[in-house]
């Protein structure tokens, strides 16, 4: 018995084409792709530089100086009912303006207080600020130029610029610390008396605020730059975990 097999139909191949439109392509990563964006290393560094250069735009110097501010009572002991307090605060040493012919001076607010019987005044010559270096700035201009006596109870405010002499920069003289004079006149005598002020080394950039605090671990080293009146450089490599604050 034979059998036989019915004919196979030939099926028709037919070319198939087949579109990929740009969406839908897949696309290989790129080789520079991971590295061609900043590290958060280089990019703490680009804000360093820039907050550097802001602080070098800033219309005063990097320089604080504290107590802020400093106490002074006022009294004598051979006239009674000469009473009262001052306070002195050193704003800053503001940059000399080229536009205002103005040369860079230290700029003080201070408070007088009358809490005794007797008016006392200030006499405005003798407003005077001494460096670390002994150099000696006259007050080149005072708000209000002519305070008036101040009565029993009263108080006068006042703020002072003393301009750095001629020829001398920020960085010729000696800021480490500063001392205020001033001479008050009560009752046909006239009293001295000064304030004391010392530099504040701010680690970092200069008018930071915080409290700022991280925690990590890494390899480095630390140092520091100096300012006339200070140390000189120093550092020395550090391996461990640190406390930033």
């Amino acid at each position: 018995m034979t059998v036989r097999r019915a004919p196979m139909e030939k099926t028709l191949k037919l070319p198939v084409e087949f579109h990929f439109s740009s969406k839908s392509r897949r696309r290989s990563p790129h080789p520079m792709k991971s590295s061609s964006r900043p590290s958060r290393a280089l990019r703490l560094q680009w804000l360093a530089l820039l907050s550097a250069c802001l602080a070098a735009c800033s219309t005063f110097h990097d320089a604080r100086f504290a107590p802020s501010p400093a106490e002074v009572k006022l009294e004598d002991d051979g006239v009674a009912g000469f009473e009262g307090l001052a306070l002195f605060t050193v704003r800053g040493v503001r940059r000399a303006d080229s536009e205002r012919a103005r040369p860079a001076q230290v700029e003080v607010l201070m408070r007088l207080e009358n809490s005794g019987a007797l008016p006392f005044a200030l006499d405005a010559g003798s407003l005077a600020l001494s460096t670390a270096d002994l150099v000696t700035l006259p007050a080149s201009e005072l708000v209000p130029p002519l305070p008036e006596p101040i009565a029993s109870g009263g108080v006068c405010e006042l703020a002072a610029s003393f301009a750095l002499p001629a020829g001398k920069r920020f960085a010729d003289l000696d800021w480490s610390g500063l001392n205020l004079r001033l001479t008050l006149c009560y009752a046909e005598r006239r009293k001295v008396f000064s304030a004391n002020f010392e530099r504040t080394a701010y680690y970092g950039f200069g008018y930071g605020y915080g409290p700022y605090s991280s925690f990590g671990w890494g390899v480095g080293a630390w140092g520091g730059f100096p300012y006339r009146g200070c140390p000189p450089p120093y550092g020395s490599p550090y391996v461990g975990p640190f406390r930033r604050y």
